[in-house]
């Protein structure tokens, strides 16, 4: 069904364009007579997906994703997000048997994308509120990762977690090529050398790591829900304990940029905290400029 697909991703690349505010505030124009018309000519193929087991979970794993690139911040209902989904395929199946030419089924379908946009978005407003920004996720060469983190020239003790490796795993993967036990843990990792979790539940256990590292990831998190003093924070907190107590005695915690509202608080028994400052080329670029070496002493 070529002509379908073209019209719906010329439709997903309208609303790409579009910032997430404008998406949340209902402020999107109408698709155009093309998608209706490439509905009803493939009606039949467009039926079969619409009835296919795990339609809906695709759906929403990639409405999901999409707005993870708007905004790397946004914690979602995944399990509503399905739903609304479901609920979406249901309405357009529907709608779909129906009518009676293109323009009733593109109206029709009109209607189904405002709804799902109006209940994605309110679960959006939720998480980020009326007015949210782009922020978007940037992935980095795995030299930059280790030079951010003051690893350029240090060993590192195996096994190796990576917590948000990023879609396609870049430093689980140098690692692995240099002989290293590496693995990774992120939303959408890879997983030949990953694994897909939520580093906020993610089981990370006890005395297991001989390093975790994160590069401008779960720690860049950890501030932002810190600043802006939401229950997330102590989400973050409980899973930055939960880090620690995974690492063997030696082992380290590296992250970047640095957590001084919750380092200061470390027992020194038990972790020792050092800073390693950005690369000269780096500096500046965050008010935290430096990397923060957590070693777990007993």
């Amino acid at each position: 069904m070529p002509g379908l697909v073209a019209a719906l991703a010329s439709r997903l690349a309208a609303l790409d364009r579009l910032p997430l505010a404008a998406l949340v505030a209902g402020q999107v124009p109408p698709p155009g007579p093309e998608v209706g018309a490439a509905l009803w000519a493939e009606r039949a193929a467009l039926a079969a997906w619409l009835g296919a087991p795990g339609s809906a979970r695709t759906l929403a794993e990639g409405l999901v994703r999409w707005l993870w690139r708007k905004n790397q911040y946004l914690r979602l209902d995944r399990a509503a997000v399905e739903a609304a989904c479901e609920d979406a395929l249901e309405d357009m199946s529907r709608r779909l048997g129906e009518a009676e030419g293109p323009e009733a089924l593109g109206r029709g379908a009109s209607e189904v994308e405002a709804a799902l946009r109006g209940r994605v978005f309110a679960l959006v407003r939720a998480g980020g509120g009326e007015r949210p920004r782009e922020v978007v996720c940037s992935e980095y060469a795995p030299t930059l990762q280790l030079d951010a983190l003051g690893l350029a020239d240090a060993g590192l003790a195996e096994p190796i977690l990576d917590v948000g490796c990023g879609a396609s795993a870049g430093l689980v993967r140098a690692l692995r090529a240099a002989g290293r036990d590496a693995t990774g843990v992120d939303r959408e990792a890879p997983g030949d050398v990953a694994q897909v979790g939520d580093w906020l539940t993610f089981p990370y256990g006890q005395a297991r790591w001989g390093t975790v590292l994160s590069h401008h990831a779960f720690s860049l998190h950890f501030l932002h829900h810190h600043r802006a003093q939401g229950p997330e924070a102590y989400a973050y907190a409980q899973a930055y304990m939960a880090i620690l107590r995974s690492l063997r005695v030696g082992g380290r915690f590296v992250y970047v940029p640095g957590l001084p509202f919750i380092e200061a608080l470390l027992p020194a028994a038990q972790y020792r905290c050092t800073r390693a400052p950005l690369p000269a080329g780096l500096q500046g670029a965050s008010e935290v400029d430096y990397a923060a070496h957590v070693e777990r002493l007993a």
